[in-house]
């Protein structure tokens, strides 16, 4: 091999190969260093949120809902006001994220939804409180009866089939034991 060989095919080579492992271990570094702030964030604003959903809540215990099917979390408050879950199902733009507070007896008391993946002013609309109020005080299979927001069929239905699934299945909510 001949140096102007070495220089036109295998230096460029080395040179590329080098760079690259240094910025991957960069990125690596960075990754540890975001990770635990970016989780302990989602973790402060989650308990924010079940705070929010559920007044008068003190402390909350995660439930084991694996079993339930349409629930993807669910706590118990300590202070025994009563039960917060959370649901996913498709919305227009993404998953819509719901979190209900549900009193003892199974009702909503507080809700929230996270539409932040659905159209600007239009499928955000099945998350402002204005369509929200409307499952207040709705336990068991009410919230079938809500109807959905006309040109945000696929956002509100989202909000819809996440309550509904939440609603439905507080008995399996209330019973389950402590993760």
């Amino acid at each position: 091999m001949t140096k102007e060989n070495f220089n036109e095919y295998i230096k460029p080579f080395v040179v590329l190969v080098v760079i690259c492992l240094v910025v991957s271990a960069l990125l690596a570094c960075t990754h540890n260093v975001t990770e635990p702030i970016i989780e302990e964030n989602a973790r402060v604003e989650a308990e924010a949120t079940r705070k929010a959903v559920l007044p008068g809540a003190s402390s909350f215990t995660e439930l084991d809902v694996s079993a339930i099917q349409g629930v993807d979390s669910a706590f118990r408050d300590e202070g025994g006001t009563g039960y917060v879950a959370t649901a996913g199902y498709k919305g227009y733009g993404g998953t819509v994220t719901v979190t209900v507070g549900l009193d003892n007896d199974g009702k909503v008391v507080g809700i929230s939804a996270n539409v932040s993946s659905e159209t600007p002013n239009v499928g955000t609309k099945a998350g402002q409180d204005s369509y929200l109020n409307n499952y207040m005080g709705l336990s068991g299979s009410e919230a079938e009866k809500v109807d959905t927001i006309t040109n945000a069929t696929y956002s509100s239905t989202a909000v819809r089939t996440d309550v509904s699934n939440i609603l439905e299945n507080f008995e399996s909510i209330k019973g389950a034991s402590a993760k």
